[in-house]
Protein backbone atom coordinates (compact mmCIF):
# COMPACT_ATOMS: atom_id res chain seq x y z
CA UNK A 1 0.00 0.00 0.00
CA UNK A 2 1.49 3.72 -1.00
CA UNK A 3 1.15 6.41 1.37
CA UNK A 4 0.67 9.89 -0.16
CA UNK A 5 0.63 12.73 2.23
CA UNK A 6 0.15 16.60 1.06
CA UNK A 7 3.92 17.73 -0.73
CA UNK A 8 2.75 15.49 -3.56
CA UNK A 9 -1.09 16.42 -3.94
CA UNK A 10 -1.13 16.06 -7.54
CA UNK A 11 -0.69 12.06 -7.69
CA UNK A 12 -2.99 12.51 -4.45
CA UNK A 13 -5.61 14.20 -6.79
CA UNK A 14 -4.81 12.27 -9.79
CA UNK A 15 -5.93 8.97 -7.97
CA UNK A 16 -8.74 10.37 -6.22
CA UNK A 17 -10.26 11.18 -9.87
CA UNK A 18 -9.34 8.00 -11.42
CA UNK A 19 -11.73 6.25 -8.60
CA UNK A 20 -15.52 4.69 -9.98
CA UNK A 21 -17.32 8.16 -7.68
CA UNK A 22 -15.33 10.85 -5.77
CA UNK A 23 -16.45 14.24 -4.11
CA UNK A 24 -14.80 17.08 -2.93
CA UNK A 25 -14.11 15.72 0.89
CA UNK A 26 -11.89 13.54 -1.05
CA UNK A 27 -9.73 15.76 -2.86
CA UNK A 28 -5.93 16.64 -1.43
CA UNK A 29 -7.01 20.83 -1.11
CA UNK A 30 -9.49 19.87 1.38
CA UNK A 31 -7.68 17.67 3.61
CA UNK A 32 -4.91 20.56 3.83
CA UNK A 33 -7.72 22.45 5.43
CA UNK A 34 -7.78 20.33 8.46
CA UNK A 35 -5.82 21.19 11.10
CA UNK A 36 -5.97 18.22 13.56
CA UNK A 37 -3.47 15.66 12.31
CA UNK A 38 -1.84 15.04 9.16
CA UNK A 39 -3.77 14.51 6.15
CA UNK A 40 -2.75 11.40 4.16
CA UNK A 41 -3.97 9.19 0.99
CA UNK A 42 -3.88 5.13 1.55
CA UNK A 43 -3.49 3.80 -1.72
CA UNK A 44 -3.78 -0.28 -2.57
CA UNK A 45 -4.07 -2.01 -6.17
CA UNK A 46 -5.16 -5.30 -6.16
CA UNK A 47 -4.60 -6.43 -10.12
CA UNK A 48 -6.90 -4.01 -11.95
CA UNK A 49 -8.68 -3.14 -8.90
CA UNK A 50 -7.63 0.27 -7.08
CA UNK A 51 -8.56 1.47 -3.30
CA UNK A 52 -8.10 4.64 -1.77
CA UNK A 53 -8.82 6.13 1.38
CA UNK A 54 -8.27 9.75 2.51
CA UNK A 55 -7.37 10.18 6.58
CA UNK A 56 -6.32 12.53 9.16
CA UNK A 57 -3.35 10.52 11.46
CA UNK A 58 -3.60 12.08 14.59
CA UNK A 59 -1.26 11.78 17.37
CA UNK A 60 -2.98 10.63 21.19
CA UNK A 61 -1.37 12.69 23.66
CA UNK A 62 0.87 11.79 26.41
CA UNK A 63 1.08 8.06 24.78
CA UNK A 64 3.33 6.45 21.57
CA UNK A 65 0.36 5.81 19.52
CA UNK A 66 -1.95 7.36 17.15
CA UNK A 67 -5.70 7.09 15.58
CA UNK A 68 -6.94 8.06 12.08
CA UNK A 69 -10.18 10.05 11.92
CA UNK A 70 -12.04 10.93 8.91
CA UNK A 71 -12.27 15.30 7.61
CA UNK A 72 -15.46 16.63 8.39
CA UNK A 73 -18.14 15.61 5.95
CA UNK A 74 -18.67 12.70 3.96
CA UNK A 75 -15.43 11.07 3.18
CA UNK A 76 -15.38 7.57 3.18
CA UNK A 77 -13.22 4.96 0.98
CA UNK A 78 -13.14 4.79 -2.70
CA UNK A 79 -12.68 2.00 -5.80
CA UNK A 80 -12.34 2.45 -9.18
CA UNK A 81 -14.47 -0.30 -9.50
CA UNK A 82 -18.49 -0.26 -8.99
CA UNK A 83 -18.31 -4.00 -7.28
CA UNK A 84 -14.65 -5.27 -6.78
CA UNK A 85 -14.37 -8.62 -5.70
CA UNK A 86 -14.03 -10.45 -2.70
CA UNK A 87 -10.57 -10.73 -2.48
CA UNK A 88 -9.67 -7.78 -3.81
CA UNK A 89 -11.34 -6.06 -1.06
CA UNK A 90 -9.73 -8.56 1.58
CA UNK A 91 -6.64 -7.38 0.61
CA UNK A 92 -7.43 -3.93 0.59
CA UNK A 93 -8.40 -4.38 4.59
CA UNK A 94 -5.27 -6.50 4.75
CA UNK A 95 -2.95 -3.49 3.41
CA UNK A 96 -4.78 -1.43 5.87
CA UNK A 97 -4.15 -3.49 8.72
CA UNK A 98 -0.47 -3.56 8.11
CA UNK A 99 -0.29 0.42 7.68
CA UNK A 100 -2.06 0.68 10.77
CA UNK A 101 0.25 -1.30 12.32
CA UNK A 102 3.19 0.50 11.04
CA UNK A 103 1.66 3.73 12.60
CA UNK A 104 0.55 2.16 15.86
CA UNK A 105 -2.93 3.24 15.09
CA UNK A 106 -5.30 2.28 18.35
CA UNK A 107 -8.70 3.05 16.22
CA UNK A 108 -10.09 4.62 13.42
CA UNK A 109 -13.40 6.80 12.62
CA UNK A 110 -14.70 7.39 9.43
CA UNK A 111 -17.95 9.79 8.53
CA UNK A 112 -18.81 7.75 5.14
CA UNK A 113 -20.29 9.23 1.89
CA UNK A 114 -23.76 9.05 2.05
CA UNK A 115 -24.61 9.18 -1.60
CA UNK A 116 -21.92 6.44 -2.65
CA UNK A 117 -23.29 3.10 -1.23
CA UNK A 118 -20.20 1.23 -2.23
CA UNK A 119 -18.17 3.31 0.77
CA UNK A 120 -19.77 -0.02 3.13
CA UNK A 121 -18.88 -2.80 0.89
CA UNK A 122 -15.20 -1.45 0.54
CA UNK A 123 -14.95 -1.72 4.41
CA UNK A 124 -17.57 -4.29 5.29
CA UNK A 125 -15.96 -7.11 7.58
CA UNK A 126 -13.27 -4.73 9.09
CA UNK A 127 -15.16 -3.07 12.27
CA UNK A 128 -18.50 -1.79 12.51
CA UNK A 129 -20.69 -0.03 10.20
CA UNK A 130 -23.02 2.48 12.46
CA UNK A 131 -26.35 4.16 10.91
CA UNK A 132 -26.08 7.50 12.43
CA UNK A 133 -29.21 9.83 10.53
CA UNK A 134 -31.08 10.67 7.27
CA UNK A 135 -29.98 13.24 5.07
CA UNK A 136 -31.90 14.99 2.48
CA UNK A 137 -31.04 15.49 -1.39
CA UNK A 138 -32.32 16.58 -4.19
CA UNK A 139 -32.34 14.68 -7.97
CA UNK A 140 -31.87 17.01 -10.49
CA UNK A 141 -32.46 14.37 -12.75
CA UNK A 142 -35.69 14.68 -12.31
CA UNK A 143 -37.78 17.51 -14.24
CA UNK A 144 -38.02 20.69 -12.64
CA UNK A 145 -41.83 20.68 -12.27
CA UNK A 146 -41.07 16.93 -10.25
CA UNK A 147 -38.41 18.67 -8.02
CA UNK A 148 -41.11 21.65 -6.98
CA UNK A 149 -43.70 19.25 -6.85
CA UNK A 150 -42.01 18.02 -3.28
CA UNK A 151 -41.60 21.64 -1.95
CA UNK A 152 -43.89 21.61 1.07
CA UNK A 153 -46.76 24.13 0.77
CA UNK A 154 -45.32 26.43 3.54
CA UNK A 155 -42.11 26.67 1.68
CA UNK A 156 -43.11 27.53 -1.43
CA UNK A 157 -45.11 29.99 0.22
CA UNK A 158 -42.35 31.55 2.06
CA UNK A 159 -40.11 31.70 -1.02
CA UNK A 160 -43.09 33.75 -2.92
CA UNK A 161 -43.36 35.89 0.34
CA UNK A 162 -38.82 36.68 0.77
CA UNK A 163 -39.44 37.86 -3.05
CA UNK A 164 -42.26 40.05 -2.43
CA UNK A 165 -40.46 41.59 0.78
CA UNK A 166 -38.11 42.12 -1.43
CA UNK A 167 -35.44 39.90 -0.82
CA UNK A 168 -32.84 39.09 -3.31
CA UNK A 169 -29.82 36.20 -3.69
CA UNK A 170 -27.26 36.41 -5.57
CA UNK A 171 -23.32 35.22 -5.42
CA UNK A 172 -20.76 36.80 -3.50
CA UNK A 173 -19.18 40.08 -5.05
CA UNK A 174 -15.86 40.26 -3.24
CA UNK A 175 -14.00 39.10 -0.22
CA UNK A 176 -15.03 41.51 2.26
CA UNK A 177 -18.85 39.96 1.59
CA UNK A 178 -17.04 36.51 2.88
CA UNK A 179 -15.61 38.37 5.88
CA UNK A 180 -19.37 39.51 6.42
CA UNK A 181 -20.75 36.17 5.90
CA UNK A 182 -18.24 34.38 8.46
CA UNK A 183 -19.56 36.97 11.12
CA UNK A 184 -23.26 36.01 10.47
CA UNK A 185 -22.06 31.97 10.55
CA UNK A 186 -20.17 32.20 13.73
CA UNK A 187 -23.27 34.14 15.53
CA UNK A 188 -24.97 31.09 14.21
CA UNK A 189 -22.73 28.33 16.00
CA UNK A 190 -22.60 30.99 18.99
CA UNK A 191 -26.64 30.38 18.88
CA UNK A 192 -26.26 26.84 18.47
CA UNK A 193 -23.99 26.54 21.22
CA UNK A 194 -21.64 24.46 18.90
CA UNK A 195 -18.26 22.82 19.88
CA UNK A 196 -15.24 24.68 19.38
CA UNK A 197 -14.81 22.30 16.28
CA UNK A 198 -17.45 24.17 14.49
CA UNK A 199 -15.20 27.54 14.55
CA UNK A 200 -13.67 27.28 11.42
CA UNK A 201 -11.51 30.13 10.58
CA UNK A 202 -11.82 33.12 8.06
CA UNK A 203 -8.82 31.96 6.08
CA UNK A 204 -10.46 28.20 6.15
CA UNK A 205 -13.78 30.10 4.33
CA UNK A 206 -11.44 32.08 2.29
CA UNK A 207 -9.35 29.08 1.02
CA UNK A 208 -11.61 26.82 0.61
CA UNK A 209 -13.30 28.96 -2.07
CA UNK A 210 -9.53 29.22 -3.90
CA UNK A 211 -8.97 25.60 -3.56
CA UNK A 212 -12.41 23.76 -3.89
CA UNK A 213 -14.99 23.84 -7.28
CA UNK A 214 -17.22 25.74 -4.88
CA UNK A 215 -19.76 29.39 -4.65
CA UNK A 216 -21.46 31.53 -2.05
CA UNK A 217 -24.94 32.47 -2.70
CA UNK A 218 -25.97 35.01 -0.09
CA UNK A 219 -29.28 36.31 0.70
CA UNK A 220 -29.18 40.14 0.83
CA UNK A 221 -32.18 43.41 1.27
CA UNK A 222 -31.01 46.67 1.21
CA UNK A 223 -27.69 45.19 0.43
CA UNK A 224 -27.14 43.72 3.94
CA UNK A 225 -26.04 40.00 3.96
CA UNK A 226 -28.51 38.47 6.15
CA UNK A 227 -28.06 35.05 5.15
CA UNK A 228 -26.14 32.38 2.86
CA UNK A 229 -24.74 29.23 1.95
CA UNK A 230 -20.87 27.94 1.00
CA UNK A 231 -21.30 24.75 -1.70
CA UNK A 232 -19.01 23.12 -3.70
CA UNK A 233 -19.43 21.60 -6.91
CA UNK A 234 -17.76 18.04 -7.53
CA UNK A 235 -18.25 15.26 -9.66
CA UNK A 236 -21.52 15.65 -10.04
CA UNK A 237 -23.05 16.48 -6.82
CA UNK A 238 -23.14 20.02 -5.43
CA UNK A 239 -23.12 19.85 -1.51
CA UNK A 240 -24.63 23.05 0.80
CA UNK A 241 -21.11 22.58 3.00
CA UNK A 242 -21.95 25.58 5.22
CA UNK A 243 -25.34 27.75 6.01
CA UNK A 244 -26.29 30.51 8.12
CA UNK A 245 -28.51 33.22 8.55
CA UNK A 246 -28.54 36.48 11.04
CA UNK A 247 -30.27 35.90 13.85
CA UNK A 248 -32.09 39.29 13.48
CA UNK A 249 -33.77 37.76 9.83
CA UNK A 250 -34.49 34.06 11.68
CA UNK A 251 -38.04 34.89 11.47
CA UNK A 252 -37.98 36.02 7.67
CA UNK A 253 -35.92 32.61 7.11
CA UNK A 254 -33.90 34.00 3.79
CA UNK A 255 -32.31 30.47 3.82
CA UNK A 256 -35.31 29.05 2.12
CA UNK A 257 -34.87 31.17 -1.05
CA UNK A 258 -30.67 30.64 -0.68
CA UNK A 259 -31.30 27.12 -1.10
CA UNK A 260 -34.04 27.81 -3.77
CA UNK A 261 -31.44 29.64 -5.50
CA UNK A 262 -29.07 26.34 -5.43
CA UNK A 263 -31.32 24.32 -6.91
CA UNK A 264 -32.01 26.63 -9.93
CA UNK A 265 -28.06 27.33 -10.33
CA UNK A 266 -27.76 23.36 -10.11
CA UNK A 267 -30.10 22.52 -13.10
CA UNK A 268 -27.94 24.64 -15.25
CA UNK A 269 -25.34 22.33 -14.38
CA UNK A 270 -24.16 18.67 -15.03
CA UNK A 271 -24.87 17.74 -11.33
CA UNK A 272 -26.79 15.24 -10.57
CA UNK A 273 -27.36 15.75 -6.91
CA UNK A 274 -28.13 18.72 -4.28
CA UNK A 275 -27.31 17.09 -1.02
CA UNK A 276 -28.49 18.92 2.10
CA UNK A 277 -26.93 16.41 4.39
CA UNK A 278 -28.77 15.74 7.51
CA UNK A 279 -29.48 17.67 10.76
CA UNK A 280 -26.91 18.93 13.31
CA UNK A 281 -24.36 16.44 14.94
CA UNK A 282 -26.64 13.58 12.96
CA UNK A 283 -29.75 14.31 14.68
CA UNK A 284 -33.25 14.15 13.48
CA UNK A 285 -33.96 17.75 14.76
CA UNK A 286 -35.70 20.87 13.81
CA UNK A 287 -32.61 21.23 10.97
CA UNK A 288 -33.66 18.53 9.57
CA UNK A 289 -36.68 18.78 9.67
CA UNK A 290 -35.86 21.90 7.81
CA UNK A 291 -34.32 20.15 5.14
CA UNK A 292 -37.15 18.38 4.52
CA UNK A 293 -39.42 20.58 3.17
CA UNK A 294 -37.36 20.55 0.33
CA UNK A 295 -37.36 17.18 -1.15
CA UNK A 296 -38.29 13.43 -0.36
CA UNK A 297 -35.05 12.31 -1.39
CA UNK A 298 -33.32 10.53 1.50
CA UNK A 299 -30.15 9.15 2.15
CA UNK A 300 -28.73 7.19 4.84
CA UNK A 301 -25.51 8.67 6.85
CA UNK A 302 -23.02 5.65 7.92
CA UNK A 303 -19.80 5.98 10.38
CA UNK A 304 -17.13 3.49 10.36
CA UNK A 305 -15.53 2.50 13.41
CA UNK A 306 -12.58 0.06 14.39
CA UNK A 307 -10.60 -0.84 17.20
CA UNK A 308 -7.41 -1.83 15.67
CA UNK A 309 -5.50 -2.27 19.09
CA UNK A 310 -7.97 -3.58 21.32
CA UNK A 311 -6.05 -3.81 25.30
CA UNK A 312 -4.55 -0.33 24.29
CA UNK A 313 -7.72 1.23 23.41
CA UNK A 314 -9.78 -0.04 26.62
CA UNK A 315 -6.06 1.49 28.46
CA UNK A 316 -6.80 4.60 26.87
CA UNK A 317 -10.60 4.35 28.17
CA UNK A 318 -10.08 3.42 31.55
CA UNK A 319 -7.85 6.36 32.01
CA UNK A 320 -10.27 9.03 30.75
CA UNK A 321 -11.13 10.70 33.17
CA UNK A 322 -13.87 12.83 31.53
CA UNK A 323 -16.04 9.77 31.13
CA UNK A 324 -19.70 9.70 32.02
CA UNK A 325 -22.58 7.28 31.01
CA UNK A 326 -23.63 10.60 28.05
CA UNK A 327 -20.40 9.41 26.25
CA UNK A 328 -20.87 5.85 25.59
CA UNK A 329 -21.86 6.44 21.93
CA UNK A 330 -18.89 8.73 21.18
CA UNK A 331 -15.79 7.10 19.62
CA UNK A 332 -13.13 6.45 20.20
CA UNK A 333 -14.67 6.64 23.95
CA UNK A 334 -11.08 8.09 24.85
CA UNK A 335 -11.27 11.02 23.33
CA UNK A 336 -14.82 11.75 24.78
CA UNK A 337 -14.81 14.69 26.84
CA UNK A 338 -17.39 15.95 30.04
Amino acid sequence: MEIIGLENSYRWNEIVRSMKRYDFYHLAEYSALDSSGKPLLLYHTSGNRAFALPVILRKIADTEFNDITSVYGYAGPLSNMENPDCESVKSFHQELRTIFNSQAVVSVFARLHSIFKENEKLISGLGSIREENLTVGIDLKQPENEQLKQYSYWLRRDIKRLKKNNFQVREIANENEISEFVKIYYENMQRLNASEYYFFSESYFKQFMKTIPSFLLIATIDNEIVSGSLCSECNGIIQVHLSATKTSFLRYSPQKYVWDKVREYGMTTSARYIHFGGGYAGKNDTLFQFKSKFSHQRFMFKTWRYIHLPKIYDKLVAENTNLNTQSSSFFPLYRAEQ
